[in-house]
């Protein structure tokens, strides 16, 4: 399914956390400096990134019933939050490991349903709707 104009800039960010993915799990013991450069250059982005999903595509799955996803979506993004204070090589491998399956999660399903749930509504202009009233709500 070709994206939503709301999500391109979301899979757009996908493309840099993938190769961050990629770097760590290559992570010798103990961590090269560029390895841990690389979390610290990416972190403030991938937290931000996090915060967006959070704020604005969290309440709508809720809203469309979509629990399992929801608190998938919650528990993957706080375990690597945990992850991006790690300066160990386990630690920072899990982090590879986790952040490569999270993207493509949300890539693959989280957007897919989304998507779904929005054509059924009419498209982008009911999503800005339902995302207006969550924001008033809460």
């Amino acid at each position: 399914m070709r994206r939503d104009p709301q999500l391109i800039q979301l899979s757009r960010e996908h493309h840099a956390a993938l190769r961050l993915a990629k770097q760590l799990l290559e992570v010798q013991s103990p961590p090269a400096a560029e390895a841990l450069a690389a979390v610290a250059r990416e972190s403030a982005g991938l937290l931000s990134h996090f915060e967006q999903e959070e704020r604005e595509l969290l309440p709508q799955l809720l809203n469309y019933g979509e629990a399992q996803l929801a608190a998938r979506l919650q528990d993957e993004h706080r375990q690597m939050r945990a992850l991006l204070q790690a300066d160990d090589a386990a630690s920072l491998k899990l982090l590879g490991v986790l952040l490569g399956g999270h993207v493509r999660f949300e890539e693959r399903e989280l957007f897919e349903t989304l998507q779904r749930h929005w054509a059924q509504q009419g498209g982008a202009a009911a999503t800005a709707s339902n995302a207006a009233c969550a924001g008033s709500t809460g």
